[in-house]
């Protein structure tokens, strides 16, 4: 059998351009949204799971050769043609929960996991939701984190919607929150999520500009299937073995589908 070959996507390199690569939708990869792991029994938003239903979840991938890995490891293995078997793992917004609940289980399975961090809200709460209070990651439990062996992403300076904000305010939210977040971990910070999954043109050009290698959204159009805007699939309370197959199934269909809403 020949040598796998890789995607024709841009590896890093001094130029901002040279990230704004585009996917096919056959190449682009199963990349899972989380935000918190915890038992709450008030949680309007769906934003947690037990930590019973997450090691369900860790274990329904580990049973089927799947290794659950952050996006910046997957970007450079579906550089490299090795991307068949891995599974992005992310969570948005830094919640304490996720340090004391998840990160165990992640390395229980040999895991790794990108966890895209607030840089301006560290060891504040989610006051941006309606809803119940959450504590987020003060500093030192973001460098916790880190030497777990987990990626460090941004996940913007306050967590605002980035679509129609103007230059400056970009900058400030995805610029900046990069040099602190680096300064913080003593890492170049590589990957970037938007915040509510909001973007735009002007956003995905400013995460590139600032000098990401790439950015999760939520949703993404079709024309803009790339390493700047690269598609997740929710992961929630209620997704068992059934759904989780049906998930990694379907995930493709699911982005085109959505791909294609005006």
């Amino acid at each position: 059998m020949g040598r796998r070959r890789g995607l024709a996507l841009a590896k890093p390199a001094a130029t901002p351009a040279a990230s704004s690569a585009r996917l096919r939708l056959g190449d682009v990869p199963m990349i899972l949204m989380y935000h918190g792991v915890a038992d709450e029994a008030e949680d309007p938003n769906h934003l947690c799971v037990a930590p019973g239903r997450f090691a369900e979840q860790m274990t329904w991938l580990k049973r089927r050769g799947l290794r659950g890995v952050g996006i910046g490891t997957l970007v450079d293995e579906m550089r490299a043609g090795r991307a068949r078997g891995l599974v992005g793992i992310t969570f948005d917004d830094g919640y304490v929960n996720v340090l004391e609940a998840a990160v165990p289980e992640l390395q229980r399975h040999g895991f790794s996991a990108t966890m895209y961090i607030i840089s301006d809200r560290l060891g504040g709460s989610n006051e941006w939701d309606e809803g119940p209070r959450w504590p987020l990651m003060s500093a030192s439990q973001v460098g916790e984190v880190a030497a777990a062996g987990m990626e460090i992403g941004s996940h913007g300076a306050t967590h605002v919607r980035l679509a129609g904000l103007d230059a400056g305010q970009l900058a400030a939210e995805v610029g900046d929150s990069r040099t602190s977040l680096g300064e913080l971990t003593g890492a170049p910070v590589r990957g970037f999520a938007y915040p509510y999954g909001s973007m735009d043109a002007a956003a995905r050009f400013a995460v590139r500009d600032a000098g990401y290698d790439y950015a999760c959204a939520v949703q993404t159009p079709m024309s803009e299937l790339g390493l700047m805007a690269l598609p997740r699939v929710y992961v929630g309370q209620s997704d068992d073995a059934r759904r989780m197959a049906a998930k990694r199934l379907l995930f493709r269909g699911y982005i085109a589908v959505k791909g294609r809403r005006p």
